[in-house]
């Protein structure tokens, strides 16, 4: 930073002699000659020395103080924001890896969720198959016990038609001496079922 001051002075010293020497051009035209512009021309740059003087013995170490805090600070803001853009791009990846790892759990919570229900229709099948099974073997027994119902009162139909036909008929054809056989026969039977 020295350096660039110090380089910089002398620029601006010829910069302001060359000025002073276009100045003293101008003057010296208007014809006065007397002593009186050599007087001004002479302090001007009696002026300017001292002005120069001033500036680099007092001036100097203020300006690049001042010129040293200011890229200091420059120095520091760059790194703070460097920091801060560390601290985002980092922020950044977590925020990528989070979304990376709630996608795979999104996932596996689909995944989870697919087999459950395929898993619970698997059951529901089954389940719908049992109970078919039970419905189907319900109606079996039902339409087993009408049938059974059925036969037995057509049986019972048929007894009292072949009862009623052979009222009908026996009456006429069974003499006394056959009702007094029967009538010992079952007199025997039970006789000998109460032995």
């Amino acid at each position: 930073m020295r350096e660039s001051v110090r380089h910089c002075l002398p620029a601006a010293f010829l910069s302001l002699a060359w000025i002073m020497l276009a100045a003293h051009g101008a003057l010296a035209e208007d014809g006065s000659g007397d002593w009186r512009p050599a007087y001004d021309l002479v302090m001007r740059w009696v002026n300017f020395g001292i002005l120069v003087f001033l500036i680099v013995k007092y001036a100097r170490k203020p300006l690049v103080n001042f010129f040293k805090e200011k890229s200091e600070d420059v120095k520091k803001e760059i790194e703070t924001v460097e920091n801060e853009k560390q601290e985002i791009l980092g922020k950044i990846e977590e925020m990528k890896k989070q979304r990376d790892q709630s996608q795979e759990r999104l996932e596996a919570l689909k995944e989870r969720i697919i087999n459950q229900g395929k898993l619970k229709k698997q059951r529901i099948i089954e389940s719908a198959h049992q109970e078919s099974k039970i419905l189907l073997q319900s109606a079996q027994r039902k339409i087993d016990s009408q049938i059974l119902s059925a036969q037995q009162n057509i049986r019972a139909e048929l007894i009292d038609q072949a009862v009623n036909i052979a009222m009908q008929k026996l009456p006429g054809e069974i003499a006394e001496k056959d009702n007094q056989r029967l009538y010992e026969q079952y007199l025997d039977n039970t006789a000998s079922a109460t032995k």
